[in-house]
This record gives C-alpha cells, structure tokens and sequence, in this order.
C-alpha cells in the first residue's frame, strides 16, 4: 500500500500560515481570487492552497472549485 502524506493547518493557525506564504495582507486588501472561479478570497471562505505550475494557488469553499482543484492536483 501506497503512503500518502496529507499536510493541513489548524484553523488558529491558519493566518501564520498565509502569512509566512505571503498571501494573509493580499487576502486582507481583498487581492486574492479562487483560482477557479473567481471569487474574491476572505478568511471566512478560503478553502486550501495548492501549487501549479510552480506557483501557489488558493480556492474558496465552493465545493465545485474544490472538486476541480482535487482533479487538477496529484496525490
């Protein structure tokens, strides 16, 4: 069987978190968008980040744009 590393982040650790990959004050000026759909990214609807094509992306909580990002994403 194939072992699979899942990294996640508490919620009350969640702004270090953008903050050390730089996207907390780009979410907070209003900056950031889903990479899916669009969406302006807030605090209240970030869903996850993902690397593409070398580069960090952010999602919402739309389970849509969620759906797509596992498709696009290797586990």
């Amino acid at each position: 069987m194939e072992k699979i590393t899942i990294k996640a982040v508490h919620d009350k650790d969640l702004e270090k978190f953008l903050a050390k990959l730089g996207l907390l004050e780009k979410i907070e000026k209003k900056e950031l968008r889903c990479s899916i759909c669009g969406e302006v990214i807030t605090l209240e609807n970030f869903l996850c980040v993902y690397p593409e094509n070398g580069k960090i992306k952010v999602c919402c909580n739309k389970k849509e744009c969620y759906e797509k990002v596992l498709a696009k994403v290797p586990l």
